[in-house]
């Protein structure tokens, strides 16, 4: 008998002790949706009107619209006249984005021929390719890039597409 009152009095005694290791937390849990980051294109690439020679050359225009050339290139001042890309982006205020340029040359096709050239280079005009939406969720940004023009290169309207990817950081 004694030993069943030693046990019922160590169970009484440890029950409370057992009750007091574990603890319950109410826990709050949050998610925090955000508009999703857009892009719209503003301004078409366009490298401007240029004549070449029987030596093939490049038009390399800048991120701020401004063109240099290289090789048998002329380039001229006739319309249409050269200009960056620009584009605008929208999304959540005062967050950071990645710009995603194309990595790959893309071609180019002459209007009613099978001609290409190749445009390579795309750069643009935020540092590392990097911007900030601003206090309203906007920010702009500015590409150029670098067209190949072969030898001799048949006159016309060369056009094609490529695509431009921003992303949230």
């Amino acid at each position: 008998m004694k030993s069943h009152l030693a046990k019922l009095l160590f169970f009484l005694l440890a029950v409370p002790l057992v009750s007091t290791i574990a603890q319950t937390e109410n826990t709050d849990a949050f998610a925090n949706i955000v508009n999703p980051i857009t892009i719209a294109e503003t301004r078409s690439l366009h490298f401007g009107t240029m004549s070449v020679s029987t030596s093939a050359g490049t038009c390399i225009l800048a991120p701020a619209g401004t063109r240099t050339k290289t090789g048998g290139v002329t380039l001229t001042n006739f319309t249409p006249s050269a200009t960056s890309a620009a584009y605008s982006v929208t999304g959540a205020a005062n967050v950071a984005y990645n710009i995603s340029l194309p990595t790959s040359s893309v071609t180019v096709t002459r209007s009613g021929g099978s001609q290409t050239m190749t445009i390579t280079a795309f750069t643009s005009n935020k540092a590392g390719d990097a911007g900030t939406l601003s206090s309203t969720g906007t920010d702009s940004f500015t590409v150029g890039a670098t067209l190949n023009v072969g030898a001799s290169q048949v006159a016309g309207l060369y056009q094609g597409n490529f695509n431009i990817t921003v992303a949230y950081n």
